[in-house]
């Protein structure tokens, strides 16, 4: 069976994890038609609260500095440790040299102070609400499930959420989650028919539980036989991308090469975990320094992999539910903190750095301790649903209650 003809026969994958939260089914089924308009955003979701002064410096302000006197990054020099200097007052971290090089080419967007108005610290209250779509409520779907729902296509693939199913997609239209493609159903063929045997038993019993049991089961089965001969395919990344040798890497590769397969992909999501660092965070080398490597790195090989053919279309989001406190604390860390750095990706982006940046000083932060956010992340949502995959006339059941103020990076 050639590639393209295996993933358009594909029915269901087995969801794992969170996902058995999502639209009550433990299944999720891809249909049989294109995208509407060709276009793919990809959610980056760094988990646990990165550190967004640390990752976009703003070494032109002082008291950048007087904040935190042990794991500050230099001001843009020769010296490898530098920040990597953006515009004259913002650096990215050196460990970005990725992100550094997209950034040059100017497909690099930087949202430095990114969040939303009397936030929560709580990681898994504010990671839902800012995959719900609506501050400070959590919404039993998320907005790109609502974006699916909303804008209906029948597609053989519209949405994949690698890992764990997000919130962000949890909701009433089925979506495909699994770790990665190299699936194992595990399953040998006596195994495999005697299930079949069963999934196909007729019954008089009306209950609609059964009829879904029945119909994602024999789905399932289907779709574990075509994954297992899609997973023994070689796929080699284009232009020299050479990615990540992470489970993030091998994810991001996975979605380059169902791009490239031709599946009409609209959506998808990448957990990026392990950015909760209370201690011994690190400045230019450390916790968070290695975190950021392979974050920037993984995205640079898609960027690079995808290349001018694919990035056209295609656009990626990196989000993360908080940043950290100001001021650096006694372990050397960082704590809880309130606005944090998005990026947008991609050759329709307008590069630059974008928002108003609020300083530094005790009176400007917000409650003394944290970065004040100058740009709602549902005006990032808004802004991408509406010029890259043109949703805008649907905008208001997607994000509810949100008001959009254009950010311009689109």
């Amino acid at each position: 069976m050639k590639r393209r003809d295996f993933l358009r026969s594909m029915a269901v994958m087995p969801i794992i994890g969170r996902s058995c939260l999502a639209g009550g089914s433990v299944l999720a089924s891809m249909k049989n038609v294109y995208a509407a308009n060709g276009k793919t955003l990809i959610v980056i979701f760094q988990r646990g609260g990165c550190d967004g002064l640390n990752t976009v410096i703003p070494y032109g302000e002082d008291e950048y500095y007087n904040l935190r006197p042990d794991i500050a990054i230099e001001t843009p020099s020769a010296s490898p440790d530098s920040a990597l200097d953006l515009d004259g007052f913002f650096g990215l971290h050196p460990a970005m040299a990725g992100f550094y090089d997209i950034y040059q080419q100017g497909d690099l967007a930087v949202l430095p102070t990114v969040h939303y108005t009397n936030a929560n610290r709580s990681h898994f209250s504010s990671q839902d609400y800012i995959e719900s779509g609506v501050p400070n409520q959590r919404l039993a779907d998320g907005w790109l499930n609502r974006y699916l729902s909303n804008n209906p296509q029948n597609n053989e693939l519209r949405a994949i959420s690698l890992g764990s199913l997000a919130h962000s997609l949890q909701g009433n239209t089925p979506v495909v989650t699994l770790n990665n493609l190299a699936f194992d159903s595990q399953l040998d063929l006596g195994e495999s028919n005697v299930l079949q045997d069963i999934y196909q038993q007729q019954s008089s019993d009306k209950n609609q539980a059964y009829t879904l049991v029945q119909k994602q089961g024999n789905l399932a089965l289907k779709s574990m036989a075509n994954l297992q001969a899609y997973s023994q395919t070689n796929y080699s990344a284009e232009h020299g991308a050479v990615y990540p040798d992470t489970e993030y890497g091998k994810q991001l590769k996975d979605i380059a090469q169902l791009i490239k397969a031709g599946v009409s992909l609209e959506i998808a999501t990448v957990s990026h975990s392990g950015w909760d660092h209370h201690a011994n965070q690190g400045g230019a080398q450390g916790l968070q320094a290695i975190k950021l490597k392979d974050f920037s790195d993984g995205i640079k090989a898609l960027y690079t992999d995808l290349g001018a053919g694919y990035m056209s279309d295609v656009t990626i989001l990196t989000i993360s539910e908080f940043g950290r406190t100001a001021k650096q604390n006694a372990s050397k860390g960082t704590d809880h903190g309130n606005a944090s750095s998005w990026f947008v990706i991609g050759e329709q982006v307008k590069g630059g750095v974008f928002g108003q940046w609020p300083g530094l000083l005790p009176n400007q932060l917000y409650k003394e301790r944290y970065l004040a956010h100058s740009i709602d992340f549902t005006d990032v949502y808004a802004e991408l649903l509406i010029k890259h995959l043109g949703s805008g006339s649907t905008l208001a059941n997607i994000l509810p209650g949100s008001h959009y103020q254009p950010v311009g990076f689109l």
